[in-house]
């Protein structure tokens, strides 16, 4: 009986250095997994401020688009409505309706390149 006892009792101890090395292993398992999850976390609340922040930006750069679209189709209105009265004023005019000398249209040529470099302006 001693034998059987002495067989049992090892049996026993074996099962419960397995059971230790089961449970310490699983312990270990769930401690990375928590690691893991508490660093997912701080990344995707970093990826979410920076979306928030690139939404922000999106939001500003449409409304500064707009607003430039905007500005631009009002050059364009003011031009159109002054080169219609510039034509209307000069529609009974001799002079106006006169070709203009191409001298005088090369030196305007040159001011007008001039004043969009920033230089100054020849006579």
């Amino acid at each position: 009986m001693n034998r059987v006892t002495a067989i049992m009792a090892a049996v026993l101890l074996l099962i419960f250095i397995v059971l230790a090395w089961l449970a310490f292993h699983f312990h270990n398992n769930a401690a990375k997994a928590g690691a893991q999850i508490k660093q997912q976390e701080k990344t995707l609340a970093q990826q979410s401020g920076l979306i928030s922040t690139l939404q922000e930006q999106d939001q500003k750069n449409r409304a500064l688009t707009a607003e430039q679209q905007r500005r631009e189709q009002q050059l364009r209105q003011q031009g159109e409505t002054y080169q219609r009265k510039l034509r209307d004023a000069l529609k009974s005019d001799k002079c106006g309706n006169s070709p203009m000398p191409a001298a005088v249209i090369d030196l305007l040529q040159q001011n007008a390149g001039t004043a969009t470099t920033g230089g100054a302006a020849t006579p």
